[in-house]
C-alpha cells in the first residue's frame, strides 16, 4: 500500500515536472483553468472601472472642498456687507444666511462623499489588491 502511494506521488511529480519543463522551453502549452482565467480577467477590469470611479470621486472632494471654502467666504462677505449698509441689511443678511445654510448642507454632503472615497479606496486598494496577490501566488505554486 505504501509502494502504491508513492507510486503515485513519483507518476503524479514526474507529470507535473515534464509539463512544467515542455512549458518553460515553449514546446507544450500552459495548462489553464479556462474558467477561472476569466475570472482574473474580469476581475482585473473590474479593478481598473473602479480606480477611474475612485479618481473621478478624489477630484469631486476636491471640488466640493472648494465650492465650500467660497461659499463660506462669500457668506461671511455677505454679512459683513449688511452690517455696512443699512439700506440693504435685510438682503444681504437673507443671502448670508443662505450662503451658511448651503454649505452646512455641502459639509454634510462632504462627509458622505468622503466617506464613499473611502470604501472605494479600500475595496480597490486593499480587497481587490490582495485578491490579485492571491492569484499571483497561485500562479507562481502552478
Amino acid at each position: 500500500e505504501k509502494f502504491d502511494i508513492v507510486k503515485k506521488w513519483g507518476i503524479n511529480t514526474y507529470k507535473c515536472t515534464k509539463q512544467l519543463i515542455s512549458e518553460r522551453f515553449g514546446r507544450g502549452s500552459r495548462t489553464v483553468d479556462l474558467e477561472l482565467e476569466t475570472q482574473i480577467e474580469l476581475l482585473r477590469e473590474t479593478k481598473r472601472k473602479y480606480e477611474c470611479v475612485l479618481q473621478l470621486a478624489r477630484a469631486l472632494t476636491t471640488h466640493l472642498y472648494s465650492l465650500l471654502h467660497t461659499q463660506h467666504a462669500l457668506g461671511d462677505a455677505f454679512a459683513d456687507l449688511s452690517q455696512k449698509s443699512p439700506e440693504l441689511q435685510e438682503e444681504f443678511g437673507y443671502n448670508a444666511e443662505t450662503q451658511k445654510l448651503l454649505c452646512k448642507n455641502g459639509e454634510t454632503l462632504l462627509g458622505a462623499v468622503n466617506f464613499f472615497v473611502s470604501s472605494i479606496n479600500t475595496l480597490v486598494n486593499k480587497t481587490m489588491e490582495d485578491t490579485l496577490m492571491t492569484v499571483k501566488h497561485y500562479e507562481t505554486a502552478r
